[in-house]
């Protein structure tokens, strides 16, 4: 949603409200090197890579100079102040991002250091559109449960003949891309509301743009004939060559604590003299502990170096599903999804790229990719192996032809 303030650049400010987990202090600090992310490491079903309250972080930069976050979790509120115009305007060198951090109940700051805390207050109130403690306050009561994060950008970016890149009066109950209405083959790629209809694979969150909820596509059901064809290879081996060689980086830091963990043990053995009594306990749970770690840490690398062998030979599996667009026969082109978020849209493959073919004309294919098989980059608009995305692309176009087989679709669009 947008807040109209005509003293900041573009004259609104661009809001995102998440009622999501929110963040710690400690997370919020983490936020600000670029690809923390603890979904990596869980064993929950999340979508995407990121929290859906940071997903316009990065790209946050793109659309306007200055933003300033507010998160709430468990007992703690947290602010994250990150803006171009202080950093410029000071004359500073680098990067300095206020994180201050207030108990939910009672609003008394939490820190070891006040003067700290009133330095970076003190930065907020000047540079961000809240000047006053009881505005700031007031941002941490619009995340309405016990967690969430509310994401301000402000400042934003002007075309060249002074307005914002972002249309906020055409459409009340939309944000749209400024002059780019005549691309209406695809409103996608100028509408949000339209873009964030498609933007999940299996859409199970609740949007609202300018407080009207959009209404969400499963997109494999809504083509007609709809065909799911099951890809298996073992061609995508960028991303997981990748974790083996951060996982070989881990072990190799794991041998030296095993060998120190060794010596330990065989020191212990090798004492001449017996331990006097008092110390014996000690001397025997160090042992204990120490072979312990012996024995864990080289079941470890038994355990890698099986996984590293069978992992790169393993068959990986995709489904791909196809159809055709019942909405609009010119909306044709392949979506493809990174762990059920949307990466690239509208991709032509095979006989698509043909100008004068009609082979393949109003279908739509679509694709969800684990992110095991290939990794999407931060700002998740493209994929990080360019050959293997290519390869996929390639592949979806064979395809293609198969489905317009299977399915009667003749070179002219006629369904039998």
């Amino acid at each position: 949603f947008t807040v109209d303030n005509e003293t900041l650049q573009g004259g609104f400010m661009l809001c995102f409200l998440d009622d999501g987990c929110g963040m710690s202090p400690e997370e919020a600090s983490d936020i600000i090197y670029f690809g923390t992310s603890k979904k990596r490491l869980s064993t929950l079903k999340f979508i995407g890579q990121y929290g859906n309250g940071l997903k316009s972080h990065s790209g946050s930069m793109r659309i306007g100079k200055d933003f300033i976050l507010f998160t709430k979790k468990e007992e703690t509120m947290t602010c994250v102040f990150f803006s171009q115009t202080f950093c410029e305007r000071e004359g500073l060198s680098e990067v300095v991002v206020p994180i201050p951090s207030w108990l939910t109940r009672t609003k008394e700051y939490v820190t070891n250091d006040p003067i700290k805390f009133s330095t970076e207050v003190s930065i907020i109130y000047k540079y961000s559109p809240f000047k006053t403690e009881a505005e700031l306050m007031q941002q941490f009561d619009m995340i309405y449960g016990k967690c969430g994060t509310l994401l301000v950008i402000y400042n934003l970016k002007l075309l060249l003949n002074g307005e914002p890149e972002l249309d906020v009066k055409t459409d009340q109950e939309d944000i749209l891309v400024a002059g780019a209405l005549e691309d209406t083959h695809f409103p996608e790629r100028w509408s949000f509301r339209a873009y964030t209809s498609v933007l999940y694979f299996d859409p199970r969150m609740r949007i609202f743009i300018q407080a009207k909820r959009v209404k969400t596509k499963h997109l494999c059901h809504s083509l007609y004939r709809p065909r799911k064809y099951l890809y298996v290879t073992s061609s995508f081996k960028g991303t997981f060559k990748n974790e083996v060689k951060n996982a070989e980086e881990a072990v190799k830091i794991a041998e030296l604590i095993l060998k120190e963990a060794q010596m330990k043990v065989n020191k212990l053995d090798t004492t001449l003299s017996p331990p006097p009594k008092s110390e014996k306990r000690s001397y025997m749970r160090k042992r204990e502990n120490n072979k312990m770690l012996v024995e864990k840490l080289d079941r470890i690398f038994l355990n890698f170096s099986i996984f590293n062998s069978r992992e790169l030979k393993k068959a990986k599996t995709l489904s791909l599903f196809f159809g055709v667009s019942v909405e609009n026969r010119s909306q044709a082109g392949m979506f493809i999804y990174s762990n059920s978020r949307l990466i690239k849209m509208r991709e032509k493959v095979g006989p698509q790229l043909k100008l004068k073919s009609l082979l393949g004309a109003g279908v739509v294919g679509i694709v969800n990719i684990p992110l095991e098989i290939m990794e999407p980059s931060h700002n998740k608009q493209e994929f990080l192996n360019v050959q293997e995305y290519s390869h996929l692309l390639k592949v979806m176009g064979q395809y293609l032809v198969q489905y317009c087989k299977d399915t009667g679709i003749s070179e002219y669009f006629v369904i039998r």
